[in-house]
């Protein structure tokens, strides 16, 4: 049986290596010019919005058990703020990917209470986003154009929770919710758990994925159907457990993972800079003479490499100072009061 420190490590450093594998996941959707061998890496667009999904109802499960309501909830406010802001603003810079932090920002204000409810009632209400997410997705597609047509602010707030072109906060929550039920277990269930939670969540990943070969036409991401979203939730299952497992291996020698570790602690930082280097590659590349697309294997490589390095050298430099957290993340967690 595990240990409390050792439980502990192994949920913290899990998730962290968890955040990692959503990061490396976007640069592959963003920047992968193929699906690779199989379409494999097709699978990137099933998984990394869901994912950081997935994780953010984690975070907000962790820090539910050591701040009261009030306190997480207006620290979520500030931090839904800040993501909405840095999304609207990063979106006017040009790069070729649709921006999800104003989603994830509002996900992260319904999630602050949301996540003080029982696992039970958090189970239910994923299994409603689920059952009805394509559905809110149609009725509410109206309602968002008329509101477009007349200039009206609520055209952004039925875009992010209901009808946006890649996501929507409502199926998001789907993810979410299970996130805060998973890192409730996780807390409890030791390493068997975690055993469980990879093999079943793989098992589910493949088993679905087999079936989408003739249940539908063409298996596509951002439907928000039923399947899609019992795929990615298995995925992220699947991610959880086995980045859970790897953590657990490492505990005591936290070092060997030190690099992706750092990364995932520094997931806000490390996707706007992503966001710049797409940008600035899609505003100035064609005047060169190079494709005007942002994927190839240079991009999608240099990317991973590139955030996993400068994770690695501010940590090197700076992993004992103040601003161990990151760029972006240390003046967040100080105006959130998470400091």
């Amino acid at each position: 049986m595990t240990d409390l420190k050792t439980a502990g490590a192994g949920r913290v450093i899990g998730i962290d290596l968890a955040r990692c594998a959503a990061l490396i996941s976007m640069f592959i959707a963003h920047g992968a010019p193929g699906g690779g061998p199989g379409g494999v890496l097709n699978l990137s667009e099933f998984l990394t919005a869901p994912l950081f999904a997935f994780l953010l109802g984690a975070g907000a499960f962790f820090s539910s058990q050591r701040m009261s309501f009030p306190a997480l909830f207006a620290s979520s406010v500030v931090r839904a703020i800040v993501l909405v802001a840095v999304g609207l603003y990063i979106g006017t810079w040009g790069a070729q990917v649709d921006i999800v932090l104003e989603y994830l920002g509002l996900l992260s204000l319904l999630m602050a209470p949301l996540v003080f409810l029982p696992s039970w009632a958090l189970a239910a209400l994923a299994v409603g986003t689920w059952w009805f997410a394509a559905s809110a997705r149609t009725y509410f597609q109206a309602q968002a154009i008329q509101a477009s047509l007349e200039g009206s602010y609520a055209a952004y707030l039925y875009e992010w929770m209901f009808t946006g072109h890649n996501y929507q906060v409502f199926t998001l929550l789907t993810y979410a919710c299970l996130g805060a039920v998973i890192a409730s277990l996780i807390e409890r269930w030791g390493v068997w758990g975690d055993v469980a939670l990879a093999l079943l969540g793989s098992l589910a990943t493949g088993a679905l994925f087999w079936y989408s070969r003739f249940a539908v036409a063409e298996f596509v991401p951002y439907t928000s159907s039923r399947l899609e979203i019992a795929f990615s939730l298995a995925a992220c299952l699947a991610t959880v457990g086995w980045c859970c497992l790897l953590a657990r291996a490492v505990a005591g020698r936290e070092h060997l993972a030190g690099v992706p570790v750092a990364a995932g602690r520094m997931t806000l930082s490390l996707y706007v800079l992503q966001i710049a280097v797409l940008a600035l590659y899609s505003n100035y590349a064609p005047a060169y003479g190079l494709h005007a697309s942002d994927n190839s294997w240079a991009m999608m490589f240099g990317l991973i490499l590139g955030a996993l390095l400068f994770a690695w050298v501010w940590q090197r430099l700076l992993g004992q100072t103040f601003l161990r957290r990151g760029p972006l993340e240390t003046p967040l967690a100080w105006i959130s009061g998470r400091g």
